[in-house]
């Protein structure tokens, strides 16, 4: 292990924790359960009735889903799937909720904060991962502490979604086939399709990537990486009601620019009260992370090693340009949606002519909207 990168991840653990510990004794009153924004519109998961930290008049966020299917991760109580709102579309992301269902032995008082340490463990293995990727490009790998600049990881954090680990296991990915160990790659993949759906695609694209890399060693054992996550898909299809609500695929991708639009239109009629500025300056921050990425991507074209990650980029790059306005009303919707753009303009900085200095301005943007939810966030006004 280099001796770098583990203590940019000591480091990081310091903040990480003081800002857990400054959200569990503050806003959330040292209940564990504050970390699932559970609200009172649905019924909480059966096993946390009346040991729930609940929001009132709040729909709550999607960690509360992934701590009620870690309860009952095999739909047997009926009472789970009336906790759910889309039982089969919540179910794709099924390793988190595995992990803490296992790890937490099964038991309802232990499962919370389980699934919280693992959800800080990944943020952390997100800045080591990034610390050896920045060092094997020449860098320092104290660069890997800039992860922590995303406000996408702190939101995360806070509310328990899925979206760390599943970033985690794609930056393996990603050093992995960097150091040409494709089997690891396989697995990290696999996993990471079973943790967030849209790990699918990113297989489609880097299996792309490599074709036209020609790197046919590694194509062979990325073939079938995801296979379990589409085999489980299936499954869910026909075994686990869809829910309410309608098409989530629809409901957060649609024509091209026709988000963006949307929400200009709705910053232009809500006016600049404070909120709304706040709003406009993440989203803007994040279009400036989409321009700084592409503009290195292209200067580091000539460098294969760099092709799978910028075929996620690629990729993510189109989600967002068809994002509708129901994903980007919401800082909290979007920030952690395309969390793995912010991951992948830190990697830039270990790419051959990487424009560095608008990358780190850029990134120190990042830091001030990060700064500024964690103190919003910590007293109670998340």
């Amino acid at each position: 292990m280099s001796p770098v990168a583990r203590r940019a991840a000591l480091a990081a653990a310091a903040l990480v924790s003081a800002v857990m510990l400054l959200f569990l004794c503050g806003p959330f009153r040292g209940q564990i359960t504050g970390f699932f924004r559970i609200g009172d519109v649905r019924p909480p998961a059966p096993a946390l009735a009346g040991r729930a930290f609940i929001y009132p008049h709040q729909a709550g966020y999607d960690g509360q889903y992934y701590l009620a299917l870690a309860l009952d991760p095999a739909l047997r109580n009926p009472g789970t799937l009336e906790a759910l709102d889309h039982p089969a579309y919540r179910s794709r992301r099924i390793l988190l909720p595995l992990l803490g269902f296992a790890l937490g032995l099964g038991q309802p008082a232990l499962i919370p904060w389980v699934l919280t340490l693992i959800n800080a463990a990944a943020l952390l293995a997100l800045v080591w991962l990034a610390a050896r990727w920045l060092q094997a490009g020449g860098r320092s790998g104290w660069l890997g502490l800039l992860v922590l600049a995303l406000p996408g990881a702190w939101e995360a954090l806070a509310l328990t979604t899925t979206d760390l680990l599943c970033s985690a296991l794609v930056l393996a990915t990603l050093l992995a086939l960097r150091r040409q160990r494709p089997a690891a790659a396989a697995v990290t993949l696999a996993l990471a399709a079973l943790t967030r759906e849209t790990a699918l695609l990113y297989w489609v694209a880097i299996l792309a990537a490599l074709l036209c890399a020609r790197q046919w060693r590694s194509l062979p054992w990325l073939l079938p990486a995801g296979l379990p996550a589409a085999a489980w898909n299936f499954y869910l299809l026909h075994h686990v009601p869809s829910g309410e609500g309608g098409n989530v695929v629809q409901i957060l991708f649609g024509l091209p620019g026709a988000g963006w639009l949307q929400r200009i239109r709705w910053c232009a009629e809500v006016g600049l009260t404070g909120k709304n500025l706040f709003e406009l300056f993440v989203f803007v921050s994040l279009l400036a992370v989409l321009a700084v990425l592409a503009w290195n991507l292209w200067r580091a074209r000539a460098n294969r090693a760099a092709w799978p990650a910028a075929a996620i980029a690629l990729l993510l790059g189109g989600m967002f340009l068809c994002a509708q306005p129901f994903l980007l009303r919401y800082h909290m919707d979007y920030s952690r949606v395309f969390l793995d753009l912010g991951v992948l303009l830190v990697l830039s900085l270990g790419w051959p002519r990487t424009a560095r200095a608008p990358t780190l301005a850029v990134l120190a943007l990042l830091g001030l909207s990060a700064g500024a939810f964690i103190l919003h966030y910590a007293f109670g006004k998340g």
